[in-house]
């Protein structure tokens, strides 16, 4: 048997926990060994505080830390899991990997294109494993679609999210202690989250691109500013956001995404056309087309002719932990075999859709300019946006 994995997270907020949950179940079949926790906030590292959240976690012999630098250098990981707010990077990623870690990233990677730039070449010079925390990739439905579209030519991708600022994302991280909201809701702050469409949208855009084999060429997008009478109560983010991606392949796709206050709705609905078929959620994942040779045949066939099932439900949560448990598998047992390909992105694979969702932002604020994902990464035109401001 081989030598677990040590492995070590930076960050122990909400999220953090969901992968502190993950890393103490693999330990317990002997993949990986959580040897250290880092966190500018005491409380979360303290025990009891983490065992409400994850009842089979043991302090034992794990290393504490409130700062990143300090944990790699004394508790010498293979591996760490950066669950860190994304505008609170100080280019920890960078010095990690020089130093020859393993990485995995939680999404987004950073508010700033060009500092995930250099994070990825980074992560390349070193050879090391990464990859970025989107755990839908994982997900049992989404990859039989994407192996149903694999041989399809791409129409278009409808999604529509509804979801309450309330209740998402209530992060432990200490935002108040730090310049941001006393609330703690730092997904609900542009400063910290980069827009809903940055902080939750990149999901459903890295999803848009994992179902079609493809890349976002291009972002058009309109976003509604939240009242201004509720931003004190419900946070600076805007209330909804309509984007539509062009891809390289050449279909299109939209995404709705809101965040409206006091409803307290919570609904997705998504719909995916190839040329040969329509895809959608059911109690089943759900195909319909024609078999028939006929382009018209002489009789309409009925819904029970046309209906195809791709996958029998029920259908857990793809946000689930059991995701979040595939994703961190796969990268320890990455790391253990020395094998990128055991994972569904690297870091550098990543970067496409964090481009889509800043660019995103800036054709909002350019009145609805079609931006170029190539000119947005690259384009001297562009660089105020890409580029992270000094720290002051």
């Amino acid at each position: 048997m081989s030598t677990p994995v040590k492995v070590a997270v930076a960050g122990v907020g909400q999220r953090g926990l969901q992968h502190v949950a993950a890393l103490v179940a693999l330990q317990e079949h002997e993949e990986a060994r959580l040897v250290a926790l880092a966190d500018p906030n005491p409380d979360n590292l303290v025990e009891t505080n983490i065992k409400q959240k994850v009842p089979a976690y043991r302090q034992r012999d794990i290393g504490l830390f409130d700062d990143v630098d300090d944990l790699i250098k004394e508790a010498r990981p293979d591996a760490v899991l950066f669950v860190i707010p994304p505008n609170l990077h100080k280019r920890e990623i960078v010095r990690a990997v020089r130093k020859g870690i393993h990485v995995l990233a939680e999404k987004p990677m950073t508010l700033f294109f060009d500092e995930a730039k250099e994070m990825a070449d980074e992560i390349e010079k070193a050879g090391v494993i990464s990859t970025v925390g989107f755990q839908m990739r994982y997900d049992n439905w989404y990859g039989v679609l994407r192996e149903h579209l694999a041989d399809k030519t791409m129409a278009s991708v409808s999604m529509v999210v509804i979801a309450p600022v309330e209740s998402h994302g209530v992060k432990h991280t200490a935002a108040e202690k730090l310049g941001g909201p006393k609330s703690r809701i730092w997904t609900a702050h542009r400063a910290w989250s980069g827009t809903t469409v940055v902080e939750a949208g990149i999901h459903q855009t890295d999803l848009m691109r994992f179902w079609g084999h493809d890349d976002v060429a291009w972002v058009q997008s309109a976003y509604v500013p939240r009242p201004a009478a509720d931003v004190e109560e419900q946070g600076d983010n805007p209330i909804a956001y309509h984007v539509t991606y062009g891809f390289k392949k050449g279909w299109v796709a939209s995404l709705i995404f809101t965040r409206p206050g006091r409803v307290m709705a919570n609904e997705r609905y998504d719909y995916i056309l190839s040329s040969r078929s329509l895809v959608k959620f059911e109690d089943d994942l759900v195909g319909y087309w024609y078999e028939g040779k006929e382009f018209r045949p002489a009789k309409r066939p009925t819904d029970a002719e046309l209906r195809h099932i791709l996958a029998r439900g029920p259908h857990q949560d793809a946000m689930g932990q059991h995701n979040t448990l595939k994703l961190d598998q796969a990268f320890v047992r990455a790391v253990s075999q020395q094998d990128q390909g055991l994972l569904k992105t690297d870091f550098r694979g990543g970067l496409n859709s964090l481009a889509a969702v800043l660019a995103a932002n800036v054709s909002d604020e350019r009145k609805g300019e079609r931006v170029s994902i190539d000119a947005f990464s690259n384009s001297p035109q562009y660089a105020k946006y890409r580029t992270k401001p000094p720290a002051s």
